[in-house]
């Protein structure tokens, strides 16, 4: 990423597989600063043969100058704010010191993110939301609510001007959260970056919004339709999956993949397959086409937010791929691009994504 090259190992080396030797990046403020990249690149990446980790918020930042060339600018914003909250996140920041219940229930919302934003609505709340990030989609009565840019570019007077009285976060804004600290508006980080994390931001919300039993029968809803599925392919035959949410337009490059323990990991083992990089303990690892090869996915999926292709936008995407024919997913013609806005955006609704690609990998 830092170099916008992806790394090889040979052509007819075999890429090695073992994670013993990655180092992890340093998850302090002082070390991993969000408002910069590394002055020289190739000294902080992290290579396994031919996986190479990136520093999280140099990760974000290369997605969406990437993504501006893939997809229109609101949808490539999509993605980029959907997705990379990863395991080097807390799971809770409060900047304001601790919740307290004894407080006046938050009336006044702004959601820099669009998962939260969703399951603020999912509780019944969206009147409660004053100001919401440049890349929420949905529900569409938040389409006219103010916007506030997004993690990267925040628009602090605007944020200032709403008079939020709670701010929502999913991943690192510094500057954001300066203005908080000094403002002392409460800040809560979501940590939606597993399933888990989804019913714990619905828990936390329900309760700081005083509408537990909605957040309850939410998270009943949410578990009982992924139990369903998960029940559906037991025992079922799981297909090695691929699946990409990031890289280079036009060719297979700087392909950006779910390793271990994330959502995307989780929905596609729901969905009855097996993550083609879920031994590895990087969140978001970057792979070459040599490792691809290497892990002979059965099914590819693309995901594309919104992405709106055409018939024939969506066969080039998929055309990307005869370069690699030897891999079984290309052969077979099982290379789907997912389109949908929400493909990466983990909230309640994220179910109906699981089921979707369920019903590719099982046709049957």
């Amino acid at each position: 990423m830092g170099t916008g090259k992806s790394r090889r190992a040979g052509t007819h080396a075999t890429p090695a597989l073992s994670t013993a030797t990655v180092r992890e990046w340093p998850t302090t403020r002082e070390t991993r600063p969000a408002d910069r990249t590394p002055k020289n690149p190739s000294s902080t990446s992290s290579n396994v043969g031919n996986f190479v980790r990136r520093p999280y918020d140099s990760v974000m930042r290369t997605l969406e100058t990437r993504n501006r060339r893939l997809v229109p600018r609101k949808i490539c914003a999509v993605v980029l704010c959907a997705y990379l909250a990863t395991s080097l996140q807390p799971d809770v920041v409060v900047v304001a010191g601790p919740y307290d219940e004894s407080k006046a229930i938050p009336g006044r919302i702004i959601t820099i993110a669009p998962n939260s934003a969703e399951i603020i609505c999912a509780l019944g709340a969206c009147d409660a939301i004053v100001g919401v990030s440049k890349y929420c989609v949905y529900p569409k009565e938040l389409t006219s609510r103010p916007r506030v840019g997004g993690l990267f570019d925040p628009d602090l007077e605007k944020i200032i001007a709403l008079r939020p009285d709670l701010v929502v976060l999913r991943g690192r804004s510094e500057s954001v959260e300066r203005l908080c600290t000094e403002s002392g508006i409460p800040v809560y980080n979501d940590p939606t970056d597993t399933l888990a994390g989804i019913e714990q931001t619905i828990a936390t919300l329900g309760q700081r919004l005083a509408r537990r039993e909605q957040a309850d029968k939410l998270v009943e809803r949410f578990r009982r339709r992924l139990a369903a599925i998960r029940t559906r392919f037991e025992g079922a035959k799981k297909p090695r999956v691929l699946v990409t949410i990031s890289r280079h337009p036009g060719r297979l490059a700087n392909i950006l993949t779910s390793g271990k323990g994330t959502f995307l990991d989780e929905m596609i083992t729901i969905a009855g397959g097996e993550n083609a990089f879920g031994h590895l303990e990087m969140a978001y690892p970057q792979i070459s086409p040599e490792a691809i090869i290497a892990r002979r996915p059965d099914v590819i999926l693309e995901l594309m937010p919104e992405a709106e292709l055409s018939e024939a936008a969506r066969q080039g995407v998929i055309q990307d791929w005869k370069e690699l024919s030897s891999v079984p997913a290309v052969a077979s013609g099982r290379v789907f691009v997912l389109d949908d806005d929400n493909a990466l955006i983990p909230s309640p609704r994220y179910v109906s994504i699981i089921e979707k690609v369920s019903r590719l990998l099982h046709p049957e």
